[in-house]
């Protein structure tokens, strides 16, 4: 079990490793601008800011659509049923 562990704790350094390596090298060409670090989704007015830009057809972005109908619930094909009618009142003996 120790080997197995061992090897997942190295698989996920170096992919931590190589996240903070893409983070610089993305930090560095964009000419140390902080704002390439700043991500915003806001689905509630189809707004996706990346990097300080806002996106004009975020639904053109992978995964966005799908994100944005996480929230959303469909409920056009429910339809309220007839009720049944009440029942008489008991008579008294």
């Amino acid at each position: 079990m120790t080997s197995a562990k061992k090897i997942y704790l190295a698989v996920a350094g170096g992919l931590v490793a190589a996240g903070v390596v893409l983070a610089g090298i993305g930090f560095i060409a964009s000419g140390f601008d902080p704002a390439v670090f700043t991500t915003q989704v806001d689905m509630r007015y189809n707004t996706v800011v990346l990097g300080g830009v806002e996106v004009d057809d975020p639904m053109g972005l992978p995964l966005i659509e799908q994100l944005a109908n996480l929230g959303e619930i469909d409920t056009s094909g429910t339809t309220a049923s007839e009720s049944p009618a009440a029942p008489g009142a008991p008579t008294a003996p």
